[in-house]
């Protein structure tokens, strides 16, 4: 289960929708809820009369900063039982998020999509991604839910879609799932994707649920079967599905659409822009795409430091 939950609040209403996300998982697994934004630097510019200026305008907007923060934090306090903290840091904005999670050992980032355009969602992208691929901690992107889904269940995520491809970094997806899951009463469905084949060897039989060898299907059954252990998989209620399709990412999400998943959690290799701009990647399209919450986590592992911590973290998801 969650031990320390953090959501880093700008002052819009967008994290506002975040922090009430992370309060309900916070109530519903015991985790601090760590409240974190990082407040405004300063730009000097002009002599001793301008810094004095500037320095005054600082001190109101940090006062301000510090003010509305606090202001969330009560609010928290006082509609649940919640240990919620409030923290203001300064610094570069994803250096800052990245070292406060580290030192207060986060084990789920969560943050509202802000659905903007152009340099807005450019920025928002950028703070989103760079904690997916530098921080090695789930990061739980949540989106409003249809008017449908707000009125019949509110912020609660009843299906789960976790997508596999047969390696070990997918199946880091399992644990943060399986323990949103058991938080939600939520359905989990295990998916895997075979594309079709080029050319069949002769006699090879042909599945009965697209152009694929049907040993390569059931083989993809078989790996579902095996992909959580025996006390997940009394934890929580577990489907599973194998399809047959060329377009990895798109059938990802038609399998979110047609089951009307409330989440998404997959894993991610982390590739940079440039790498992805040129090549594409599946969970880059999924998360910008997606109609619904996602979850993504890229275990990175970045020095021999913070390696047992990742380890820690990720296999403490299950307990």
């Amino acid at each position: 289960m969650y031990r320390n939950i953090m959501v880093p609040v700008d002052g819009s209403p967008f994290s506002r929708e975040a922090v009430l996300h992370g309060l309900r998982l916070a109530s519903q697994s015991g985790a601090i809820l760590r409240l974190v934004r990082v407040g405004t630097s300063a730009t000097i510019t002009g002599g001793s009369d301008g810094f004095a200026v500037e320095n005054q305008r600082l001190r109101e907007i940090h006062t301000a900063e510090l003010s509305e923060l606090y202001s969330i934090a009560a609010e928290c306090r006082a509609h649940s039982t919640v240990n919620v903290t409030a923290s203001l840091q300064y610094g570069p904005v994803v250096d800052t998020l990245i070292g406060y999670a580290r030192r207060q050992n986060v084990d789920l980032i969560v943050m509202r999509s802000h659905g903007r355009k152009g340099f807005a969602r450019a920025w928002f992208g950028s703070v989103a991604d760079a904690l997916i691929r530098e921080s090695g901690i789930p990061v739980l992107v949540v989106k409003a839910p249809s008017v449908a889904t707000a009125i019949e269940s509110g912020f609660v995520f009843n299906r789960i879609l976790v997508p596999l491809d047969g390696s070990l970094l997918a199946e880091q997806s399992i644990a943060p799932a399986v323990s949103l899951a058991r938080i939600n009463g939520a359905t989990i469905t295990l998916l895997k994707v075979v594309t079709p084949s080029k050319q069949r060897l002769k006699g090879e039989l042909e599945s009965s649920i697209g152009p694929a060898p049907a040993g390569e299907v059931a083989n993809a059954q078989r790996y579902l079967e095996t992909c959580l252990g025996p006390e997940q998989e009394r934890s929580v209620r577990v489907t599973r599905r194998v399809i047959v399709a060329e377009d990895i990412a798109g059938t990802i999400l038609g399998a979110a659409d047609t089951m009307e998943a409330d989440l998404v959690a997959i894993a991610t290799r982390g590739r940079g822009a440039i790498a992805r701009a040129t090549s594409g990647s599946v969970a880059d399209r999924v998360v910008r795409e997606s109609p619904v919450s996602t979850m993504v986590i890229h275990p990175v592992l970045l020095d021999a430091d913070f390696r047992p911590a990742v380890i820690k973290n990720i296999a403490a998801l299950s307990a």
